[in-house]
């Protein structure tokens, strides 16, 4: 095996790439049928905006992290293509089952094997792309990876608003179910679980024996909880617009059903791609020409303060054209930085435990992101509501106008608190790649 081509033949290695992109979008297109059906099930389960928000944030990302984090150990160890075939399988049985949901209780039901199922991307995905690509290529990999995220967002939106207003939100629910084992049959095929390889800048590589101690030398690595923390306040704008964007178009901008996707889904998906990817690419260029594996936080340094003002203008532009344009841009510019984010926080571990740092980063941008965010959101919402009507979610969302400061100041740290790596790497010739 070469070290371009670890898991074989280009040809494997290139499908196994495209399957866990696949995998990915297909994960985050499931996360926004919710997000645009978000009033209808409301009416027809008679639930709140605090209840929705519960389920669409802090019920299913709490099961996705905790799973997460046992799932994780078991990768770092197991077959992950197996893992990741189950996972689909699970969460795609489980979408369509939201179709029947008669209440609160049974659609948590639903949300939580969703949410567990789920649970076996990133960590799958993060440690085969670190066996599949050499560290100095892993940043454009793990953000070619993410640019799933918003294929997902933009087909997910477009499909869920088509399909409900056509056969409504529970047939849509049991069809999207339905697409996701087509493509866990063909997942089958396509994907190889590559070998295990044990160079890159990686910590001491003895075998961590229990979960605990591994999570211990982990979060004890300089710079990784600011780094994951960074992350996830990075997350809490994708979330926001997925759990509550769709609403507020329809609410203060009126826009139909059958239509929110279709104007949402552009304005964050293309700017989130084109974000992401250049994100990556910019990412593996100044880690190669600074010969430091830091030098990617250079990016979502930069970009993401300059996302501030686009996120006020979202939620006050009193059009729909100037809501959307600020929309585009500020997807870009925090997307810019998630996939050097991630893509450094594997690699300062080692190898045994890539795939649990991968979850213990993903943990932080879920609980921060995807829990805590989009809860204020619809919490504020409901509190105002009273006062403004349909006008409270506008409030709500203004809420998270600090986060993208909140984000810089945390990554800023983990930048500087990466220079104290370099002593306790076991390999002298990896040291000098952090400063």
């Amino acid at each position: 095996m070469t070290s371009q081509d670890p898991a074989g033949p280009g040809t494997r290695a290139g499908a196994t790439l495209v399957a866990l992109f696949l995998a990915n979008t297909l994960s985050w297109g499931d996360r926004a049928l919710l997000g645009v059906v978000v009033d209808p099930i409301k009416r027809d389960l008679l639930l709140s905006d605090t209840q929705m928000s519960l389920l669409n944030g802090a019920i299913f990302i709490a099961f996705n992290l905790v799973a997460g984090v046992a799932i994780s150990h078991w990768v770092d160890r197991g077959n992950r293509k197996f893992i990741l075939l189950v996972g689909v399988a699970i969460w795609s049985i489980a979408t369509a089952f939201i179709g029947a949901a008669t209440g609160f209780a049974s659609l948590a039901t639903a949300l939580v094997l969703v949410g567990v199922g789920e649970a076996t991307v990133f960590p799958v995905a993060l440690s085969m792309i670190g066996d599949l690509r050499v560290p100095a290529e892993r940043p454009r990999a793990v953000a070619m990876f993410q640019a799933g995220t918003f294929v997902g967002l933009v087909g997910g939106s477009i499909l869920a608003g088509v399909l409900a207003a056509a056969h409504g939100w529970r047939w849509m629910f049991v069809m999207c179910g339905v697409g996701g084992l087509v493509l866990m049959v063909a997942m089958v095929f396509a994907v190889r679980d590559p070998a295990r390889r044990t160079d890159g800048l990686s910590l001491d590589a003895t075998a961590d024996g229990d979960a605990r101690g591994a999570i211990g030398r982990v979060l004890t690595t300089p710079g990784f909880v600011p780094l994951s923390l960074g992350i996830g306040f990075l997350g809490t704008v994708g979330a926001v617009l997925g759990a509550w964007g769709p609403a507020f178009l329809q609410r203060s901008h009126h826009v139909p059903l059958a239509e929110v996707g279709a104007v949402i889904g552009p304005a964050v998906g293309i700017s989130g791609i084109a974000g992401t990817v250049i994100g990556g690419v910019l990412a593996t260029l100044l880690v190669r020409r600074r010969g430091s594996a830091r030098a990617g936080l250079l990016v979502p340094l930069i970009a993401t303060p300059l996302a501030t003002p686009f996120l006020a203008l979202f939620v006050f532009a009193p059009t729909l054209t100037g809501a959307m344009t600020a929309t585009a841009m500020m997807t870009f510019l925090i997307s810019l930085g998630v996939a050097p984010c991630f893509a450094l926080g594997s690699d300062m571990v080692s190898h045994r435990v890539r795939a649990l740092a991968s979850t213990l980063m993903l943990f932080a941008f879920g609980l921060i992101g995807s829990a805590m965010a989009p809860f204020v959101v619809g919490l504020v919402s409901d509190v105002l509501a009273p006062g403004y009507g349909t006008e409270s979610l506008r409030y709500g969302l203004a809420t998270m106008i600090v986060t993208p400061a909140v984000a810089t100041l945390l990554l800023l740290f983990a930048y500087r608190r990466l220079t104290d790596l370099a002593p306790r790497l076991r390999d002298p010739a990896t040291a000098a790649v952090f400063h």
